[in-house]
């Protein structure tokens, strides 16, 4: 009996010391906003790395006033152990002299094969993910010149930044959906028309209905409006058509709403499992001075036959507004049809 009671104790002391030596090797969850960007160079490197990332990460949100993707903070070489745990972390450094601390920390940072490769402007970008913390994108400029790695970038940036997007999506996604969806809500949208969409707490439903054939939620402070529109059959055509019913869409269904001119954009885009036209710009208030950014996604589903518009707006006015609206585009994504 002595000797079993001594045997398991001994398995629980194993099994504890696994544990504990399992956990010390868990990262962590990287830390920091999802579009803050720490770049570590050195003082004379900055206007350079900075002019190479514009190549790279150059999406900007026209509020209407211009709102880049991602800010960039700048920090010195000395600092990386302070900061290499953040979500987005890009080291960079140009040339190879040694006695620079930028320099120095690419080569310490690289292998040397990675190294060689990075100098000679075979690969000026060294890219990787969840290095020192769970969730993190982790990038090395490491670069002869600032033309060579410009170079590289048009080869590279929608790569680049689909990375970046996709990081952002999942820990955004994560905070929006992660217990506090209106699952009844979803369940009924699901249930009458035979698509769904998740719809995080705090959302207020303004228009649910089969004969418009639009819903419609939205949320205040700040000011947040996300609108499903659906059509029977294949109604657009061409780029002029997808324009034309695009224009016409919110002063028909808003009604005090209109898009301009100003910094409209159509692009075709992968939405989900469509192919789909991507619609940026400003919209403005008919009778009033108040405007703001939107996203709209406009495809056709051939399992149901329909025309789909997806309409996504935020008036936040003399703040930032491109989290919340890159908030609401992630609701957007999350929509789907049912599939018989």
């Amino acid at each position: 009996m002595e000797n079993k009671r001594t045997s398991e104790i001994t398995n629980i002391i194993l099994g504890l010391i696994v544990l504990l030596l399992c956990g010390c090797d868990t990262k962590r969850e990287a830390l920091g906003s999802d579009d803050d960007i720490f770049v570590i160079a050195a003082m004379e490197d900055e206007g350079k790395i900075k002019e190479i990332l514009s190549a790279v990460l150059n999406d900007t949100l026209y509020t209407p006033k211009p709102e880049p993707y991602y800010k960039l903070t700048f920090v010195h070489p000395r600092e990386f152990d302070k900061i290499k745990n953040s979500t987005l972390v890009v080291v960079g450094a140009i040339g190879n002299d040694l006695s620079s601390p930028g320099v120095a920390l690419v080569k310490r940072i690289l292998s040397d094969k990675q190294y060689q490769q990075s100098i000679s402007g075979e690969k000026p970008f060294i890219f990787s993910k969840d290095p020192f913390a769970r969730n993190q994108i982790f990038l090395v400029i490491n670069t002869p010149t600032v033309a060579r790695a410009k170079e590289i970038a048009k080869e590279q940036n929608e790569w680049i930044k689909q990375q970046f997007s996709d990081l952002f999506e999942y820990r955004q996604a994560r905070f929006m959906f992660n217990n506090t969806r209106q699952k009844e809500l979803e369940t009924h949208l699901h249930e009458a028309y035979g698509w769904g969409i998740k719809v995080p707490w705090g959302y207020e439903v303004l228009v649910d209905s089969s004969e418009q054939r639009l819903f419609w939620i939205g949320r205040e402070m700040p000011f947040r409006w996300l609108a499903v529109h659906w059509e029977d059959g294949a109604i657009i055509n061409d780029v002029q058509m997808a324009k034309q019913y695009i224009m016409d869409f919110p002063e028909e269904y808003f009604g005090s709403i209109r898009y301009s001119e100003y910094k409209f954009n159509l692009n075709t885009t992968q939405f989900n499992d469509w192919l789909a036209w991507r619609i940026t710009g400003i919209w403005e208030a008919i009778e009033d001075t108040q405007g703001g950014p939107f996203i709209g996604y406009l495809f056709y589903d051939g399992l149901t036959d329909k025309t789909y518009y997806i309409h996504t707006m935020i008036f936040h006015p003399s703040n930032n507004k491109l989290i919340l609206l890159r908030q609401l585009e992630i609701i957007a994504k999350s929509f789907y049809v049912e599939k018989s």
